[in-house]
């Protein structure tokens, strides 16, 4: 066997893993790696048992051009060809999506050449569907949008307040360290949350608030903050502003007024606030030791109209108490796929180049310098923007890079329809999903065991990905495909084509690098020698930054924003649509389920989706615990399989968003957005439930077919 290191290619957390490769290079097992301070020895049973897609039949392995309307096998010189022509003839109406699961070095060179070659700044990745509100208040608040912390300062944490998040299912690792820290260290935990969740069983306080009412919830925790004395002043006067006015927004409204929004014990919403910002001194922690409280949100923060609304009043709580800047704190977005802070740390972002750095002349100069090129200083299209533009003509070309947006944009037979109007189409991946079907070209991409590179963690770890095994069949690495494009027109747009002459992944690492202040202390040398090392890290020798805001923020003071609760979603129950839907993740699949789809031991643990109902809901519709079922919104309808269950409140399902059977949770979804983010309204919207029987029967007694 040969054993090659490399980093799970799942979530966020970014385990450290063994590939064992047999003769015939194939995977045959995964160990975890005990060193590896991320996962400090854990992998969940995606990371341990979830790399068979690797090698499965599926794989893409020969570029793919359509002729007569079918999608036929090419060679890479005329698939190549044909993509730069058509690129080119499209170059002013082009826009692109990048892969949170390639590595950085193929985000930045695809950022480059979007930037560079096609002269447009329409260039994102799925953040845009996730945490794009975290990044979007993080960076107005604190100047920086990522995780504020390590994974170790959990469990020398005193306090966790886990919001909007499962990690459970969506971060087991991570949440493994959680348990830990509360069964032997004794930390506290509130969970708030419209879902119980399997985190509940150990929590001290449980807020199952309304979907949609967590500015409610927040505000109410700082007024009760407010109420009792716990501020931290010294730190709000020395390294905030903003603050008089927030707090005159805070006191429009009494603690006993938030819960009655939120649907919460006043009592609960309070204590939860005073744990938070005085949390126990704990046996473990010396008398000098400052206790400190986590702060840890998910996607049910986020995926909503008022998603940035929401982070900004979880940051105004961490602002307010000072839990920042220390062991035992700080603010912590837990990221989704495995290199979604890499892609944005690359410039996989529409408003800012590479280490998020605005198109400011000081800071877009030594880009073109060394490029040799002007560039737009235009901020880009959004990706869900992108999207919605293609209907008046605005975005005729699309690059989609290790995405699948028919699986993950919201109402996905309206994103259908668009996407059916674009007049060129290229799609680079793993496998021919969704998406890819309706391509006019479709080129073959590695996957992570079949190049070298770097990802970027959750905790802003960045490590080494390892070369296992060869490509499978003609499939290239995305960053080799992307520049093979870029040659081929850069002549046309007079660029040298020799700014696409990579030696390899090591060398585009070095230019990234060097143009990102934050790594300019890490290399290939450094990471090999060292392990994996958290940013910033701006010079040689540097070892790398812990935890963010010891002594300053980004911007200089943080900013304190006011917020008040809105509408709780765009789209109400009524009549015929009586229940909220929310959607998130399970522990067997990974998202749209494009790669755990391809894995039969995930397949068998969830095969049909599971669809979460109250027993008062379930009675009232007939259904019993195993029925099959469908879901219908007024976009789109499901089936299922029913999960009867006391977990979700009553007039909520909960549904997660893998495909299964031809199904999926944004077939249902509302193409509504957060106006700053742009991120989708996907937590909330209204729907209802059927016996999928009682469903035929109607059909076949002539009823009127809904949606």
């Amino acid at each position: 066997m040969k054993r090659v290191a490399s980093t799970c290619p799942y979530c966020g957390v970014g385990c450290g893993i063994v590939l064992n490769v047999d003769e015939a290079d194939r995977i045959s097992w995964v160990d975890d790696v005990p060193e590896n301070p991320s996962s400090d020895g854990m992998l969940c049973v995606k990371g341990r048992f979830g790399t068979t897609f690797v090698n499965h039949p599926d794989r893409l392995t020969t570029p793919l051009i359509r002729r007569n309307g079918n999608l036929e096998p090419a060679g890479w010189d005329e698939a190549l060809d044909l993509v730069a022509a058509k690129f080119l003839e499209f170059r002013g109406a082009f826009g692109s999506f990048a892969s949170a699961k390639a590595t950085n070095e193929d985000a930045f060179v695809q950022q480059k050449f979007v930037r560079l070659v096609m002269g447009t700044n329409n260039v994102d990745h799925c953040t845009r569907l996730c945490h794009s509100p975290s990044v979007e208040a993080m960076l107005q608040q604190l100047g920086s949008g990522a995780t504020s912390n390590s994974y170790s300062d959990y469990e020398d944490a005193s306090c966790i307040v886990l919001v909007g998040c499962d990690p459970g299912s969506n971060h087991p690792v991570v949440a493994s360290r959680m348990r830990r820290a509360i069964d032997s260290r004794g930390t506290r935990l509130v969970v708030v949350n419209p879902r119980r969740i399997e985190m509940c069983e150990r929590a001290d306080i449980f807020l199952q608030n309304h979907p949609g009412t967590d500015v409610a919830v927040f505000n109410g925790m700082a007024r009760a903050i407010l109420d009792a004395g716990l501020q931290d002043g010294a730190f709000v006067a020395s390294r905030t502003e903003g603050f008089d006015a927030w707090l005159a927004a805070i006191r429009e409204t009494t603690v006993e007024d938030c819960a009655a929004i939120a649907g919460l014990d006043a009592a609960d919403l309070r204590a939860a606030g005073l744990l938070y910002a005085d949390p126990p001194r704990l046996a473990w922690q010396p008398a000098d030791w400052r206790p400190g409280s986590c702060l840890v949100w998910g996607m049910g923060v986020t995926q909503h109209t008022n998603g940035t609304d929401n982070a900004h009043s979880l940051l105004n709580l961490a602002l307010l108490t000072g839990q920042v800047g220390r062991p035992g704190c700080g603010v912590s977005p837990l990221r989704g796929q495995n290199n979604v802070q890499g892609c944005g740390d690359a410039g996989c972002v529409p408003d800012s180049l590479p280490g998020y750095q605005r198109y400011e002349d000081a800071t877009i100069r030594p880009f073109e310098d060394l490029w040799g090129a002007e560039l737009s200083r235009d901020q880009g299209l959004k990706a869900t923007d992108m999207v919605e533009q293609i209907a008046v003509g605005a975005i005729r070309a699309m690059y989609i890079v290790g995405e699948n947006p028919l699986l993950s944009e919201p109402n996905l037979h309206h994103a259908t329809d668009l996407f059916r109007k674009l007049d060129f189409l290229v799609v680079q991946d793993l496998f021919l999903h969704e998406t890819a079907e309706l391509a006019d070209v479709v080129l073959p991409a590695c996957s992570f065991a079949e190049k070298d590179g770097t990802f970027t963690n959750s905790e802003r770890r960045v490590q080494r990905v390892r070369q296992a095994i060869p490509a499978v069949g003609e499939s290239r690495p995305d960053w080799a495909i992307v520049c093979e494009i870029a040659r081929r027109i850069c002549p046309n747009v007079e660029i040298d084509p020799r700014q696409f002459d990579y030696e390899g992944p090591a060398a585009i690492f070095a230019e990234m690098a060097r143009l990102t202040p934050f790594l300019r202390g890490l290399s290939y040398e450094r990471l090999d020698a060292e392990g994996g090392i958290q940013w910033p890290c701006p010079e040689p020798g540097h070892p790398g930054t812990p935890y963010l805001y010891a002594e300053s923020f980004p911007r200089g003071l943080g900013k304190f924003v006011p917020v008040r609760q809105g509408a709780l979603a765009d789209e109400e129950t009524d009549a015929e649509y009586p229940l909220i839907l929310n959607t998130g993740r399970i522990l067997y699949h990974w998202h749209g389920g494009t790669i755990t789809r391809r894995v039969e031991g995930l397949l068998d643990r969830v095969g049909v989706i599971p669809v979460a109902v109250h027993p008062n809901d379930a009675e009232s519709a007939g259904i019993a615990d195993g029925d099959p079922v469908m879901v219908m919104s007024r976009r789109g309808r499901l089936s299922g399989e029913a999960l009867v269950t006391d977990a979700v409140q009553p007039g909520a399902l909960f549904v997660p968003f893998v495909k299964l059977q031809d199904s999926a949770a944004n077939f249902l979804t509302n193409n509504v957005y957060d106006p700053e983010s742009r991120i989708p309204e996907y937590k909330v919207c209204a729907v209802r439930i059927e016996k999928k029987r009682e469903r035929k029967r109607m059909e076949a007694a002539g009823e009127p077919s809904r949606p």
